[in-house]
């Protein structure tokens, strides 16, 4: 095999990540290379998968081929004889031989669980309990099934080789649990940290990630070249493609890898790279939601053939708009979960006080920009695509606009961040005080602001845009002392006709103010470019 970089691409000398170095790091790194290195079962349990690998490939294989091969492993021919004897098939006269175990269960249901089993394998010399066995079992099951439902998108033979690759990706997770629980359990059940964030954690406590790990536990079990490199870059997409020779296995190790390392906790980021990437990747126009039910199905009866009982909960769809939820949703579940609070210490005069008054608190924070007081971006969305649906609804003509300071950068770099900041504070004030109650302001980020204007009239849209403007174009803000700078803002500006039953995008209304405002910035800046939209006809002025 040629020399490879470091699983991910860094530099491990230069991490700076907390803990590197100490003496703590280096004991369990020590504990987590000592516990591959005494590694006796897996060689054995991987070799039999591999076996049944090649046999899948070889059309001239028949029952009896795969009968010897089970036979060579005791623990895996007691477990097909138990599932064939299991109530799932309902013989009446007991199995007692392995070939009539595996024509019951048919060659593709036995070569999927004799590679799944060589993963429970490694929890048994690790001597994990059941339930901690079940816990990264299962994940790493629902990673290989996704793996194998996407391939099969594609290229139907290419199914099982995906299954395993996904399957052995996280190899080394266990095995660092076993050295450090609290601290892994901690790192896994953590929702809040996307993948890359993990794996800079598992460096500081062992001064490699489970990527790293896991191509050490590949390369002693001699797995082929292909499944060591999977193992080794699955969180890695660049690397995937130049060191595993086919670019559809590549893709379904990295869709793997972006799933949840336990069922229950799923990084918002992870779960909306996961979704993005199956949504340029995937075939047959199936949606990520249509994909994941697929992979719940597939998962939940491999997982009853092998545990012989009841499969875990999932729910991946549901699991997968959970994480993927607007940063506003999760204000509403916040200030929900507040109310709870509220409600349960009742009976406490001063700590009702102090409640509501941490709601308002974290109200504000999740959705309001902390320099300017306004609407932050996520916040404006959600209420926004609420005005416009009862604009839709109701038949009600409404605008939009988009603002930004002209020359921002260069009052910036004159006057300092700090005078910009002045500034950014004094422009959102004028906005609000120039603006109706109903309306909403809200700063997008940088100088960039938006005003939307529910249920008015052309002239009243117009009139208030204006209204900003000159405000801001006469009064002296962004310094401390009398002399301070006189600032202008480009606005860009639609107002739409009322429409009853009509669908409106935000997204596209914003990508149309956005580009009017650049317009107004191209013809000198100060100014407004403006587009009033009545039915299906467009009337532009500047």
């Amino acid at each position: 095999m040629t020399q490879m970089p470091t699983p991910q691409g860094s530099n491990r000398a230069a991490t700076n990540s907390p803990g590197s170095g100490t003496a703590s790091t280096a004991r369990l790194e020590q504990q987590v290379r000592a516990r591959v290195e005494t590694m006796s079962y897996m060689p054995t349990t991987v070799g039999v998968a591999m076996k049944f690998m090649e046999l899948g490939r070889d059309p001239e294989s028949d029952p009896s081929d795969y009968s010897k091969v089970i036979s060579s492993d005791s623990s895996l021919s007691s477990k097909l004889l138990s599932l064939a004897n299991s109530s799932w098939f309902g013989v009446r006269n007991r199995v007692t031989k392995v070939q009539v175990a595996v024509n019951l269960l048919g060659l593709g249901t036995v070569r999927m669980l004799a590679i799944s089993y060589c993963v429970t394998g490694l929890h048994s010399e690790l001597r994990l309990t059941p339930d901690e066995s079940r816990m990264f079992w299962s994940a790493s099951l629902c990673k290989a099934v996704a793996a194998r439902e996407f391939a099969k998108l594609h290229d139907e033979k290419q199914g099982e080789d995906a299954f395993a690759a996904a399957l052995f990706q996280d190899f080394a997770v266990p095995v660092m649990y076993s050295v450090a629980k609290d601290q892994v359990l901690g790192l896994l059940k953590d929702s809040s940290i996307d993948y890359k964030a993990r794996l800079q954690h598992e460096r500081a406590l062992f001064r490699l990630d489970h990527a790293e790990l896991g191509r050490c536990i590949a390369q002693k079990l001699e797995l082929p070249d292909m499944f060591i490199d999977a193992v080794a870059f699955h969180h890695n997409q660049v690397s995937l493609r130049e060191f595993v020779n086919n670019p559809l296995l590549a893709d379904s190790v990295h869709l793997a890898s972006l799933f949840p390392h336990v069922l229950d906790a799923w990084n918002r980021d992870d779960a909306e790279q996961m979704r993005q990437f199956f949504t340029e990747r995937g075939a047959n126009k199936l949606t990520a939601e249509a994909f994941l039910d697929r992979v719940e199905s597939e998962f939940k009866k491999l997982y009853s053939y092998f545990e012989q009982g009841e499969p875990p909960e999932t729910h991946l769809a549901e699991l997968l708009e959970q994480a993927t939820k607007e940063l506003a949703d999760q204000t509403t579940r916040l200030v929900g979960t507040v109310h709870e609070l509220m409600q349960q210490a009742a009976c406490a005069g001063r700590e009702v006080h102090h409640l509501l008054k941490q709601q308002g608190q974290l109200e504000q924070t999740a959705s309001h920009d902390p320099l300017t007081g306004l609407l932050n971006r996520a916040a404006f969305r959600a209420r926004a695509e609420e005005t416009l649906a009862k604009a839709g609804r109701y038949g009600m003509s409404f605008a939009i606009a988009y603002l930004d300071l002209d020359k921002f950068k260069q009052l910036n770099d004159t006057l300092g961040h700090s005078q910009g900041d002045l500034a950014l504070q004094a422009v959102a004030a004028l906005m609000e005080q120039n603006v109706r109650q109903t309306d909403m302001v809200a700063r997008f980020g940088g100088d960039e602001f938006v005003v939307l204007l529910s249920d008015c009239s052309q002239a009243v849209a117009l009139q208030v845009i204006e209204r900003i403007l000159r405000s801001v174009a006469t009064k002296a803000i962004g310094a401390t002392g009398a002399a301070g700078p006189q600032v202008t803002m480009s606005a860009g500006l639609v107002w739409m006709q009322a429409q009853r039953s009509a669908s409106h995008s935000l997204k596209d209304l914003l990508s149309r103010v956005d580009a009017l405002m650049y317009k107004a910035k191209r013809a000198g800046g100060g100014r407004l470019e403006f587009e009033a939209i009545q039915g299906t006809q467009n009337t532009a002025a500047a």
